[in-house]
């Protein structure tokens, strides 16, 4: 008698079925690894201007210069990356140090070594309203979050939408105020 080897019919259907889970799971995980980080900056990024915003709606003290952290209102944007304003007052991203404190204690406050451009020359310091004429009052302006760019001049109302792309998704901020990654 002839003995024959292999697989049925039912072993070969369960393992193609398998193999086909497996695939469905696992490769999307493998190649949008990347898209997912960049996605995460974009929506850090949105988070942190809507950090901005509200710190500006609701303290007097979040955009005058030497204001610490804790309450600073401004975010610098640079090819480099993105952060609150150090200073409270400068286009310099906080440094590393600061940053990893902040992690370390669960703030995000920025991130550093990520590529950045924006429909506008960088850097920019992006602020939501303007300081008022009494230090211990909000603005009109600053009530209603509505976006400036700080310059040396003072600040500039935003005139037309600034889209800020973070590692190829896009980040935009309204001339009135409203913050999204569409």
């Amino acid at each position: 008698m002839l003995l024959q080897r292999g697989f049925t019919l039912i072993e070969l259907v369960a393992v193609l079925v398998l193999a086909g889970i497996l695939a469905a799971v696992a490769l999307p995980r493998l190649s949008l690894s990347s898209s997912f980080d960049e996605r995460l900056q974009a929506d850090n990024l949105v988070g942190l201007l809507r950090l901005a915003q509200l710190r500006a709606m609701n303290d007097p003290l979040a955009l005058q210069p030497g204001t610490d952290t804790g309450r600073c209102g401004r975010v610098v944007i640079t090819a480099s990356g993105f952060s609150l304003s150090s200073g409270c007052d400068t286009a310099v991203l906080l440094d590393d140090n600061a940053l990893g404190e902040a992690e370390r204690q669960g703030f995000f406050l920025g991130r550093r070594d990520i590529a950045v451009s924006a429909d506008q020359a960088l850097p920019l310091v992006l602020q939501f309203g303007r300081p008022a004429a009494d230090p211990g009052f909000l603005s009109g302006d600053s009530r209603l979050g509505r976006p400036y760019l700080h310059r040396s001049g003072g600040p500039v109302r935003l005139a037309a939408p600034l889209t800020v792309t973070v590692g190829g998704k896009a980040v935009r901020v309204e001339t009135e105020g409203y913050v999204h990654a569409p």
